[in-house]
């Protein structure tokens, strides 16, 4: 699976894909208050950028999920302006 495209790829998800997401991973239990900041939601929305299944995110090896949701959470929470937050 190429990963190298992960943010170019949540870039070109919309708002629904993004309550998509939510409202799956809180069917599958995630009863976190903010979904965003779990790994499972994180993994998620990478999977569904990626379009691939949740499953195929989870199975990568530690290094290389955390490396994804990372990516995610970043492309998230970084300001809209580039700058660090």
């Amino acid at each position: 699976m190429d990963t190298g495209k992960l943010k170019e790829k949540l870039g070109e998800l919309r708002g629904l894909d993004f309550e998509l997401a939510e409202a799956q991973e809180r069917a599958a239990g995630n009863n976190f208050p903010d979904v965003t900041f779990t790994k499972g939601f994180q993994a998620r929305l990478a999977a569904m950028a990626l379009g691939v299944p949740t499953a195929d995110i989870k199975e990568l090896p530690i290094r290389d999920y955390q490396d994804v949701c990372s990516q995610v959470f970043n492309f998230l929470y970084q300001p809209s302006d580039g700058a660090t937050p």
